[in-house]
């Protein structure tokens, strides 16, 4: 059932273009089965082919994955007991499973608000990162900054990478999958030079 639903998305993309993409993209968002390692490769070499603009293929699916965020960041606001209750009536069918929400909440403690642009780049945080973030009543700002960052991040490296191998497109899970630790530290970095700029600035201001 899940694969069919998979294809239906991939054909969506190639009947409507942008709209597909966008659907997708928004539904793998907040449903965990389905793994943006095949929507965007897809995307990318659906525009390698001509028929889309790999550029706004990527604006497209950064806008459609914030927007997915949303639903579970507004569901975490009103509250812990409203999430619990929201994921013991609606969480099977949405294929979440508690342990990993618990993880996601145990990041969240231990990271703090960076952990909602670097859950971007992993497997099932990305999903569900939204909900501590919500509960933790981070600023919807930050909130959206982070996501739109994250989520720019990782639609370029999956949407470009399909583009770039135009008919071997589903290469690009398999090579997400294999670097994705080092692809992290490299992320973790590049955030650790942003702050450490920007308290070296506010220092040499003092």
């Amino acid at each position: 059932m899940i694969q069919s639903f998979i294809d239906w998305l991939v054909n969506i993309i190639t009947t409507v273009g942008y709209p597909g993409v966008a659907l997708s993209v928004f539904i793998e968002s907040f449903f965990a089965p389905i793994p943006s390692e095949i929507i965007l490769p897809f995307s990318g070499f659906v525009a390698s082919s001509g028929a889309l603009n790999i550029y706004w293929v990527i604006v497209v699916a950064t806008i459609a994955a914030y927007l997915g965020t949303l639903p579970f960041y507004f569901i975490g606001m009103w509250g812990e007991k409203v999430m619990l209750k929201f994921l013991n009536r609606y969480g099977k069918y949405l294929f979440i499973e508690k342990e990993d929400v618990d993880w996601a909440f145990g990041l969240f403690k231990k990271h703090g608000n960076k952990i909602v642009f670097i859950g971007r780049l992993i497997p099932i945080v990305r999903t569900l990162i939204s909900f501590p973030a919500g509960v933790a009543k981070m600023k919807f700002i930050i909130f959206s900054i982070y996501t739109l960052l994250g989520a720019l991040t990782w639609n370029t490296l999956l949407a470009y990478g399909g583009y770039l191998l135009a008919d071997s497109w589903d290469l690009v899970g398999g090579i997400v999958s294999k670097y994705e630790n080092v692809i992290l530290v490299i992320v973790a970095i590049i955030v650790a030079i942003y702050i450490l700029r920007g308290i070296l600035r506010r220092v040499s201001k003092k």
